[in-house]
């Protein structure tokens, strides 16, 4: 195939497709990249012509679905014409009129699909400038390129709008035509957003954004992993008593079947997420759920799963969720730290249950743009109760009966599927034969001693019969505690055996909720004034004591040091000096000396 070097005419360099802009010098030819836009000059031999594949590749990507289809109808039209040598007058304006082109038009048509009978070849090309075609001189987008580099693409980057004045005032200053903020813009685009991003934002960031994601989390059967993990609810809700007052939004712990996307457990609290949170959401996991006594099989979910992911939070490190789950043999897994997409499928549940709390009175919206002027806490009116009873019913009869993308079916279909065997039985997962003591053993704990008078936490003694055999073991006692109800813990003997041991004596203490911020700074404030009193007291006390004294004569001489109150005390006592200085004569004269200058 010859090239032609024709300006527009497309080639290969380098690997690189290339459009041919004119003659640069005897052997060198000025071309523009086609991807890029840039211009550079290539050695002649370097330049191969345009593959055909290449072409065809290049044509279907800028053509459309309807030029598609209309040059499929255009060849139905023109096959049976191939055989003949032309075609009829009748035909041909038939033809021209269907298609809105000229008889001219068809004649052109019907002599290039048979030279090459293809549905591309009656493909119409767009018409203007080939994309990637730039008319800023070489200079200019040197310029640019140089702007972009070194005040966009960097982690103190600047703005688009900011990059094109500065690019727009400098051609300004070296007497250049000023390119239209349109193409610089173009010019950022065609670097690709990754490389933008990761210039802009770090590898890490970026990556995160553009990374390859080709693997996915395969879990084939269900129970055989859950997802855990907390959120903010984007709700406000309001007080349980009469006055059904703002209280603020809760948060929701959730747990989720990676097999089947059924959502397995949950809890509502206003307290910040905890081991606590954790525990209980376990719980309501693993073990048959209470809303289906009102409603039988509204919620069919539960069973002990085999693996638990959860991220690197604090709440998620407790000793006791490491020695429940070792002793119920599941097998707690954290994600690797800072990639939350290991933790994709509850994040996704996360965003479709806050994106259905987005419709209640009261919400918070995602954040404060799309909220805008909406005063949530004016609109709230449910209680956290009610709140939980609307998300077990979104979540039962909303969520669970309609088509997963992911599944392919709705997640109560997967869930009845993955328990049924190959003779179409439905085999339901095996229940905790303890379900208090699996509870207790996901609770908090604490190490304590018992003692003749019971067992001291958080300021309550608790005692039971049954811990007088421990009060001679020298080991600490296990004390598993709940602490939304300090009235019983739960103390695990050496035999494995849990004792609920009630509360004896509440030590009385005041509440520091009942001390308010006003309180405290009397406090202070009286506490100071003390300060400054008695220091003037005591100044006081001591003026008047030295001036008595002193009137009376009564100042107490300064006191010799001790080992010169025992010289003196001894001189009295023997009318001689000490050893050592009855030698010396006080009236003695010192010895003098004479001496010589030197020149």
């Amino acid at each position: 195939m010859k090239l032609d070097f024709s300006p527009g005419t497309l080639c290969v360099a380098n690997g690189r497709v290339l459009q041919i802009d004119g003659p640069d010098t005897i052997a060198t030819m000025s071309v523009r990249d086609v991807a890029t836009g840039t211009l550079a000059a290539v050695p002649i031999h370097q330049l191969q012509p345009l593959p055909e594949a290449a072409r065809k590749v290049q044509a279907a990507s800028v053509t459309s679905a309807k030029e598609w289809e209309r040059a499929v109808k255009l060849v139905q039209e023109l096959q049976p014409f191939n055989n003949k040598r032309a075609i009829d007058r009748r035909s041909l304006r038939r033809i021209a009129k269907k298609f809105g082109v000229s008889c001219r038009q068809v004649q052109r048509d019907r002599v290039a699909f048979a030279r090459k009978p293809v549905v591309m070849t009656l493909v119409r090309t767009p018409r203007g400038r080939a994309r990637g075609v730039s008319l800023l001189d070489r200079e200019t987008e040197s310029l640019i390129n140089e702007m972009i580099t070194t005040h966009y693409l960097k982690r103190e980057g600047c703005s688009k709008s900011h990059l094109v004045r500065r690019v727009r005032s400098r051609c300004r200053k070296e007497k250049r035509k000023e390119p239209s903020p349109k193409a610089i813009l173009t010019r950022i685009a065609r670097m690709g957003p990754a490389d933008c991003d990761r210039a802009r934002q770090g590898a890490k960031r970026a990556g995160q954004s553009w990374g390859a994601r080709p693997g996915r989390l395969a879990i084939d059967r269900p129970l055989g992993m859950i997802q855990i993990d907390h959120t903010r609810v984007d709700l406000i809700v309001v007080s349980n008593d009469a006055g059904r007052r703002p209280i603020g939004r809760p948060w929701l712990t959730v747990a989720i079947d990676v097999a089947t996307r059924c959502v397995v457990g949950i809890y509502l609290s206003m307290k910040a997420p905890s081991a606590v949170s954790v525990a209980l959401c376990i719980e309501h996991a693993v073990l048959p759920k209470q809303e289906n006594e009102g409603n039988p099989g509204i919620w069919p979910m539960y069973g002990r799963p085999e693996v638990i992911l959860v991220d690197n939070g604090k709440d998620f490190r407790s000793e006791a969720l490491r020695r429940g789950c070792a002793n119920h043999q599941i097998d707690l897994r954290f994600r690797p730290v800072a990639t939350p997409h290991y933790g994709a499928h509850v994040e996704r549940l996360i965003g479709t249950l806050m994106q259905m709390v987005h419709l209640l009175p009261g919400t918070t919206f995602s954040n404060p743009k799309q909220r805008g002027n909406y005063d949530s806490e004016a609109h709230a009116n449910m209680t956290l109760e009610e709140l939980r009873n609307w998300l077990v019913e979104k979540i039962c009869r909303e969520y669970h009966v309609q088509k997963h993308a992911g599944l392919g079916m709705a997640p109560l279909l997967a869930w009845e599927r993955g328990h049924t065997n190959a003779a179409g039985e439905f085999l339901a997962p095996p229940i905790v034969a303890k379900p208090e003591e699996f509870r207790i053993d996901f609770l908090p704990f604490e190490l304590r001693r018992v003692k003749r008078t019971g067992i001291n936490l958080c300021r309550r003694r608790y005692w039971h019969d049954q811990l007088t055999g421990l009060i001679e073991s020298p080991d600490d006692a296990i004390v598993s505690y709940d602490p939304r109800d300090l009235s019983r813990v739960w103390v695990r003997r050496p035999d494995g055996r849990l004792i609920e041991v009630p509360c004896v004596y509440v030590e009385p203490t005041v509440s520091q909720a009942s001390v308010s911020d006003e309180d405290h700074e009397r406090l202070e404030l009286a506490a100071a004034d003390g300060y400054e009193a008695a220091d003037r007291i005591q100044a006081e006390a001591a003026h008047k004591t030295r001036m008595a004294r002193r009137a009376k004569g009564h100042t107490k001489r300064r006191q010799n040091p001790p080992h010169l109150a025992r010289t003196k005390a001894h001189r009295d006592a023997t009318g001689a000096r000490p050893a050592g200085l009855a030698s010396i004569d006080p009236k003695r004269e010192r010895r003098s000396f004479s001496v010589t200058e030197w020149d």
